[in-house]
């Protein structure tokens, strides 16, 4: 599959799919929700000035999927559950490092590909061992 063509047509899967989820949740009484969006959803005060303007002009190119993805994200962010939103820099398939930063408003840089196993990695600790996570929106990357 070509994610960067997937990018530009990605249907409703994520604005669809989350309230579905959402509602599953609640009725089997799951408190924890971790959802993976991505850090074209920023609104870039954590960046430098290059990444913010490159960021805007990324939107424009992917605007579908930024659509979908920042629906799904109020839907997240308007539940009661104890949820996390990772926004992940530009993921490859590459070896991972686990040298990565993470955390509410962390600075990264969003187009230095990020290994999707130091990714994973970061949404198990969102899930599992990150308490001052919790209702927040957490960057990863480099």
């Amino acid at each position: 599959m070509n994610t960067l063509a997937a990018n530009f047509s990605p249907g409703t899967v994520m604005s669809e799919g989350i309230p579905n989820i959402l509602e599953a949740y609640q009725r089997a009484g799951v408190k924890r929700l971790v959802m993976q969006s991505g850090i074209g959803l920023s609104d870039g005060k954590e960046l430098s000035a290059v990444n913010r303007w490159v960021i805007r002009i990324n939107r424009r190119f992917f605007s579908k999927a930024i659509k979908d993805k920042a629906i799904a994200e109020r839907a997240v962010q308007r539940s009661n559950l104890d949820w996390v939103i990772v926004r992940p820099a530009g993921l490859r398939d590459v070896a991972g490092t686990l040298k990565y930063t993470a955390g509410p408003s962390a600075r990264i840089a969003p187009f230095l590909p990020l290994p999707f196993s130091d990714c994973t990695d970061c949404l198990v600790r969102a899930a599992t061992s990150e308490p001052a996570w919790v209702r927040k929106i957490v960057n990863v990357g480099r």
